[in-house]
């Protein structure tokens, strides 16, 4: 009981360390599966974009303010991020 109480406590610190660039990464991948799988099925994607559309502008918002070193740290930092390698890179 104990080990299941350590093990849980864990995952729940790793999972509120994880940083606000891979949270974007993350929703990003969640919104672009959703997006093909409807696709496949012949449905309407604007209940998805609708889903999505606050925390992805937020993304899109986020290096507005950010020097160029630091967009290259953010974008270094994205790299290393599970969802990232999940869908390929960006190009380009």
């Amino acid at each position: 009981m104990k080990f299941t109480l350590l093990f849980i406590s864990i995952l729940v610190l790793f999972s509120s360390c994880q940083s606000e660039v891979c949270k974007c990464a993350d929703q990003w991948y969640e919104m672009t599966e959703a997006l093909k799988k409807a696709d496949e099925q012949k449905q309407d994607i604007e209940p998805i974009l609708k889903k999505y559309e606050a925390g992805i502008e937020k993304c899109r918002d986020m290096d507005a303010k950010m020097t160029p070193q630091e967009k290259e740290e953010m974008i270094a930092e994205l790299k290393t991020c599970s969802s990232y390698k999940k869908l390929g890179g960006v190009p380009k």
